[in-house]
Parts: structure tokens; C-alpha cells; sequence
């Protein structure tokens, strides 16, 4: 179910750079495994930045000084499985290469990629690991012109992340779907809802509400920031882009606050904007998220549903 409605695809870009021997590759990996490593900040990911690269205030992980290069960590609700890329062409992204690795001590993917913005052509690795409860996405991209020279760190800095998982359990909440709304997969620590008209398998751009606890701190002065990473984190996915925030303010929710957001989102795989929804409430445990999506032709009338049924959300 989460695979036919994440049916996401990122893509890539710039020039391919000349493949290093396994023994080199292997060398630098050990080297940078063996650099000090650094929290990232609202994660459990840690990571031993390449040279020039420090934690960011613009990324929730790494930039270099120059600011041609970054690197993003993402922690997402969602399966191994379902967020690995699926359809890299529809996101305007080219895949140059695809590997079978480990990330944070499990299977895992490695992607070569290029794409192109406005100013210039990128290349980019994305690494994903994790499990059937959640997964792990890391997103490096660097200047086409810097590539030959990144590479081999950039790698060896996905491939080293650590993710510290926490071993407690996550947050169990409760909620009231809005008329409408109904129960498509329950697998405890998540729950997918789809609007009853739509027909199975689901079209793209039906939509959908998923509501995920994770043991993933968040910190309360921080819940914009994050609600916005976690967000940003499942439109990296699709290879999608917020086009402008329609709402982000903090919401009370009885004893509770979280953050909500209301965002525009441009995809090129549909015509015209569509509406992206995330609710992140913090707990003693972690943390409880809620993200939802409706393509242009539910916008409207799925916003108030989806706000309704996230506004009844109740943590224990």
C-alpha cells in the first residue's frame, strides 16, 4: 500500500566521474570512517564530514565552506522498501549508477545521479537504508565541475553514517479520521488512510494520509525546523519541491504542542500545484508525525480533512 502511494523516483545529474579501483575506494571509505564523527542535529545519524564540510544551518546535515556542496539526512516514516527510488526519469533526474551496500549496519542502496536546475547542472549519491518500520535517507549533492574531486569522500561519508536508533518504543497515539477518510493499512507504529471514492490501485495524485510514530528525537525549540526536514525529507522522494508555504504555525494539541505546515508542492509528473500536509508532534519517546498529500483535483476539499483528522491525534 505504502509503495503505491509513495510511488516515488528520484533522478540524477552531472557528468560521471571516473570509477575509482575497489582497493582506492575501499582505503579512503576506511580513512573517513576512521575521521571524527558529529551529530546531526534533530536526527540520530552521525556522520565524519569530508574535508570542508561542518554541520549547516541551511541543511539538516553537512555544507561545505564554499558552498558548493551539502549533504542532507533524513530520517523517514516509511519502509526500506518504499523509499527507494522507483522512477527516476518522471523527476527530471538521470541514474548513472546503482549499488548494493550497507548503510548504518543494513542493506542498503547507493545512487549515482545528475540533474539540472536553473543555474547549473548537479551530481548527486543518495544512500538508503533501514527497515520494514522506517528508513534512512542521505542526499549529497555537489557542483558537476567538483564531482571528480568529491566523489570518493562524499561516498565514504554515506557509507559511514551511523544511525543510533533508539532501542525504547515509540510513541502509541490515537485518532479520528475525518469522514471520508478510511482505514487502508494499520501496521501499529503507522497507519495509512485514503479518501473512500478512490479506486485501488491508487492513481497518482489520489490522496492518501500517513500518521507514524518514531523514537527519532525532536527538539521543542526546534519543531519548525523539523516539521519542515521531515516534510522536505518524503518530497525528496518523489523528486517534488515545496512551491510556497500556505501555513506553519504551532498548534496545541491538550497538553501537547506540534507544528503544523501547509504547503503548495510542484511535481512535475502532475499538472498543476498539489497540497502536502505535515503535523510533527515531539514526545518523552520521540516523536509522532503526520503527512498527507492530494493531488490538484482533491486540493480543496482534502486540506479541511486532512487538518480535521490531525488535529485529533491524541499521544499516550
Amino acid at each position: 500500500m505504502r509503495c503505491a502511494i509513495f510511488a516515488f523516483g528520484l533522478s540524477a545529474l552531472a557528468a560521471c566521474s571516473p570509477q575509482a579501483s575497489e582497493s582506492t575506494r575501499k582505503t579512503r571509505v576506511e580513512e573517513r570512517v576512521d575521521a571524527p564523527y558529529v551529530a546531526i542535529e534533530g536526527t540520530r545519524v552521525e556522520l565524519a564530514p569530508p574535508r570542508g564540510f561542518t554541520t549547516s544551518a541551511q541543511v539538516q546535515g553537512l555544507a561545505h565552506a564554499d558552498g558548493t556542496a551539502k549533504l542532507g539526512v533524513f530520517e523517514l516514516p516509511m519502509s526500506f522498501e518504499d523509499a527507494l527510488p522507483k522512477d527516476w526519469g518522471a523527476s527530471g533526474m538521470t541514474l548513472l549508477r546503482e549499488e548494493r551496500v550497507t548503510i548504518a549496519g543494513g542493506d542498503g542502496r547507493l545512487y549515482s545521479y545528475e540533474r539540472a536546475d536553473s543555474r547549473a547542472t548537479k551530481r548527486g549519491w543518495m544512500a538508503v537504508g533501514g527497515d520494514a518500520s522506517e528508513a534512512l535517507l542521505l542526499v549529497a549533492e555537489c557542483d558537476s565541475a567538483r564531482a571528480d574531486e568529491l566523489e570518493e569522500e562524499l561516498r565514504a561519508c554515506l557509507l559511514g553514517a551511523r544511525w543510533l536508533r533508539a532501542e525504547n518504543e515509540a510513541p502509541s497515539f490515537d485518532l479520528d479520521p475525518a469522514e471520508g477518510l478510511v482505514l487502508a493499512s494499520d501496521e501499529g507504529r503507522s497507519r495509512v488512510y485514503v479518501a473512500a471514492e478512490v479506486a485501488s490501485p491508487m492513481p497518482l495524485g489520489s490522496p492518501f494520509l500517513l500518521v507514524s510514530a518514531s523514537s527519532s528525537p525532536v527538539a521543542s525549540s526546534k519543531l519548525e525546523d523539523a516539521a519542515k526536514e521531515r516534510l522536505l525529507g518524503a518530497l525528496e522522494t518523489v523528486g517534488a519541491q515545496v512551491a510556497n508555504y500556505e501555513h506553519s504555525a504551532q498548534l496545541a494539541l491538550g497538553e501537547v504542542r506540534g507544528w503544523e505546515l501547509v504547503a503548495r508542492v510542484h511535481d512535475a509528473r502532475l499538472e498543476g500545484d498539489w497540497l502536502a500536509y505535515a503535523l510533527l508532534v515531539p514526545h518523552a519517546r520521540g516523536s509522532v508525525c503526520v503527512l498527507a498529500h492530494a493531488g490538484p483535483a482533491h486540493f480543496e476539499r482534502m486540506r479541511s480533512r486532512f487538518e480535521q483528522t490531525a488535529h485529533s491525534l491524541r499521544l499516550r
